[in-house]
């Protein structure tokens, strides 16, 4: 998968974009002071730039070595601080009850099933009280659903193999994806297809779209 995601950096200058998550800023003021911001597949870093920008102290990890360096090329071209990691979800460690916003835009389509319930464990006991999470994912209305009915293996319901990234590809439904948060409180939960013009030729996507708050636990 690393080597995929290189060559997927290597080929353009702009492979996500550079516009941060539109619901991230909308909803800024109601992120915790008290804990850090952790972008998990950070990418060429649109997201925590932004953030950096606003004076949060903001992680990202991303598998990609290609993804990191453009990011922190970028962040030193600003003037910001980001700590820039590289390394593939599947093990890295979050620290828990740290951060007070933790971003998975565009990636936990990558995994299947046992490594997405593992991601998003982790990444909820890494949230303080009070504390967000951001999903941005595809969902099976999305054109590259059908496109890997035909072109790959269904190795599970909606998820496929990819034998050219040694890979996978799960497409979500929002009840799916929202099971995962019992307990949480919705800050916003969508679900849309849409025109993206944000990276690459005009094409079209189903995604659905969860901004979830972790409530406090009292003895």
């Amino acid at each position: 998968m690393k080597t995929y995601w290189d060559e997927q950096y290597s080929k353009v200058s702009k492979l996500w974009g550079f516009k941060p998550k539109e619901t991230l800023v909308q909803y800024k003021n109601l992120i915790p002071k008290q804990g850090k911001v952790l972008d998990l597949g950070v990418g060429e870093g649109r997201n925590a730039l932004y953030f950096a920008a606003h004076g949060f102290t903001v992680e990202g990890v991303d598998i990609s070595t290609n993804a990191i360096e453009r990011c922190r090329t970028l962040a030193e071209e600003a003037g910001l601080n980001i700590l820039t990691l590289p390394g593939d979800l599947r093990n890295f460690h979050i620290e828990k009850n740290s951060y007070s916003l933790i971003i998975l835009s565009n990636i936990l389509n990558f995994f299947n099933k046992d490594e997405i319930s593992e991601i998003i464990q982790s990444a909820k006991e890494g949230l303080v009280d009070q504390g967000l999470i951001y999903i941005n994912a595809f969902d099976i209305f999305d054109p590259g659903y059908e496109k890997s009915k035909k072109d790959y293996e269904e190795v599970s319901l909606n998820t496929f193999y990819r034998p050219n990234s040694d890979s996978f590809m799960h497409f979500f439904t929002k009840s799916e994806l929202e099971s995962y948060f019992t307990g949480y409180k919705a800050i916003k939960a969508s679900q849309t297809y849409s025109l993206d013009l944000g990276h690459g030729e005009p094409h079209y996507h189903g995604t659905i779209e969860l901004l979830l708050q972790k409530k406090a636990v009292f003895a």
